[in-house]
């Protein structure tokens, strides 16, 4: 197991292709801090360029995934003027901006491993992700609107695209608590695992991503991601595109061997 990098209220660790980062803020409900969020995008942009990560898994110290932004280092701001904490707050989110697209420009599956609450900004590390695996404690929080603010963090671009126009509206607008039952039934996580086979299950699924073809995987999220505005004849053609790099492969070579010798695959890209 080997680090990735060093940052403040943050730990990563790589092992068999598993990228691990955790928030780890225990003490501050891991809320993300802005001297957080360039070092989480300097990781997520390190992570894509490494070939050694093939699968990145999120989650949080001490039973929280993450409070999202830091709320109470936001008290300093209520005593500047009104311009010069406007120009804080946008530069602030600019940086936040930054680091919802580096994780979303990220190629590999993306695990979020959600454990206890998770509001504001740490939703987009949920939305965001491929597969979310939740356990009894779980709970997704939309609570801007409690401290008289809008969502940020990309939650508004994710979460109709995750539930729904209809559903966004209702959880953004009420300042929802999503429980883990519900969220399994709007699709906000995939499945719900008791705590004691929690890590297992994690694991299992990050070590699945691991050995799938890495370059296959890459041409399916950015199939899908690009089919939320394409049209149909585009949306086809980029589908013969990605079959007709797929198939220049050794992963397709070693993918159509293994089905017919009826044996599991071993793609050379996840070796």
């Amino acid at each position: 197991m080997s680090p990735i990098t060093e940052a403040p209220g943050l730990s990563s660790s790589l092992d068999d292709g598993v990228l691990r980062i955790t928030f780890d803020r225990p003490g501050a409900r891991n809320a993300i801090s802005r001297e957080m969020t360039v070092p989480l995008t300097r990781i997520l942009a390190a992570a894509r360029a490494d070939d050694r990560v093939r699968c990145i898994v999120f989650g949080g110290a001490g039973g929280v995934f993450s409070a999202g932004g830091d709320v109470a280092g936001f008290r300093r701001a209520l005593a500047e003027p009104v311009a010069e904490r406007q120009a804080g707050f946008r530069a602030r989110l600019d940086d936040a901006a930054a680091m919802v697209e580096a994780l979303l420009q990220v190629d590999r599956p993306v695990v979020a491993a959600l454990r206890g609450p998770v509001a504001g900004a740490g939703l987009a590390f949920v939305l965001a992700a491929d597969l979310v695996v939740a356990d009894e404690t779980a709970r997704l929080i939309f609570a801007h609107r409690a401290i008289g603010l809008t969502p940020d963090g990309g939650v508004t671009w994710l979460l109709p695209r995750v539930v729904g126009w209809r559903v966004a509206r209702r959880l953004a607008l009420t300042a929802a608590t999503v429980a883990a039952p519900e969220a399994l039934a709007l699709g906000l996580v995939d499945r719900i695992v008791p705590g004691a086979a929690f890590d297992d299950e994690v694991a299992a699924a990050a070590a699945g991503f691991a050995r799938a073809p890495r370059d296959a995987i890459a041409r399916t999220r950015r199939l899908l991601d690009a089919a939320m505005d394409a049209t149909l004849s585009a949306q086809l053609a980029r589908e013969r595109d990605a079959i007709a790099d797929s198939v220049a492969t050794a992963d397709f070579e070693e993918g159509v061997s293994a089905f017919l010798e009826k044996r599991p695959a071993r793609f050379p890209s996840a070796r």
